[in-house]
């Protein structure tokens, strides 16, 4: 392992991390995203996308073996470059996929698509989410968060590595040409999810948090379903209503 020293907060690596970590723009430009905390940084050693770390000096024997090059540090520059509100004593650079338009021949498989979602905390937990019920493949409206934004990468944990991630999609072109079931949630409809037969491949499609599906895609969506509530509540934040969903959808596929 060969050990770098960083010393000065005008260091440019560390100015570059820092860049990197509020900005989307250079982050597509560099082809390179900044995540927060060991667990993120295994994942991304799992992947094959690791660029650099920099690590607190008083942890280097917990990461030295992990990487080939290693920064270290002190707690006073890693505090500048760590931007999210929680403690770590690692973070890293990663090499980060060009964005990709989701092929205008659509697979038989499941999706989801969202529309401009923009909650960093939301798509990434829909991402863990989607791993989790068996969906690969996320298909983003061109308004939503970056995928690469470092709330977004660490409410995902990492999962959004092995996905297949579509940005820029074009929803009419999907709804058109999918061969599967597309399904929009949305309250103003009767019909319930826990009505629908599920077995079959599913494109999910969720709205903005704030103003749901918009009228032009909902309006070429012929199944429409919502989460039957008890009370006064008239909507679920939009993590919780994928989750609730695409579980149903398991559940349905494992009976």
């Amino acid at each position: 392992m060969i050990e770098y020293k960083i010393e000065s907060k005008d260091n440019l690596l560390i100015k570059k991390i820092v860049k990197l970590a509020k900005d989307s723009s250079y982050r597509n430009e560099l082809g390179l995203a900044v995540i927060y905390g060991n667990h993120l940084v295994m994942e991304a050693i799992k992947y094959n996308i690791l660029d650099s770390l920099v690590v607190l000096e008083s942890s280097i024997n917990k990461y030295r073996e992990i990487f080939d090059k290693i920064h270290t540090t002190t707690p006073n520059i890693l505090d500048k470059i760590n931007l999210l509100d929680s403690d770590t004593d690692i973070v890293g650079v990663i090499k980060i996929a060009s964005s990709k338009n989701v092929p205008k021949l659509y697979a038989d498989k499941d999706y989801i698509l969202l529309e401009n979602v923009q909650d960093p905390g939301n798509l990434g937990t829909i991402m863990r989410v989607a791993k989790a019920s068996g969906i690969n493949s996320i298909c983003l409206s061109k308004k939503c968060v970056d995928v690469y934004n470092p709330k977004v990468l660490r409410a995902s944990q990492g999962l959004q590595f092995g996905l297949d991630i579509f940005t820029n999609t074009d929803f009419i072109d999907f709804i058109k040409h999918y061969s599967g079931t597309i399904i929009a949630t949305t309250p103003h409809t009767t019909q319930s999810v826990y009505s629908l037969d599920l077995t079959k491949p599913i494109a999910w499609v969720f709205g903005n948090e704030g103003v749901g599906i918009s009228s032009e895609i909902l309006d070429k969506i012929n199944i429409q379903a919502k989460i039957p509530m008890n009370g006064d509540v008239e909507s679920l934040n939009i993590a919780m209503a994928a989750t609730i969903c695409v579980f149903e959808m398991a559940r349905q596929r494992l009976c």
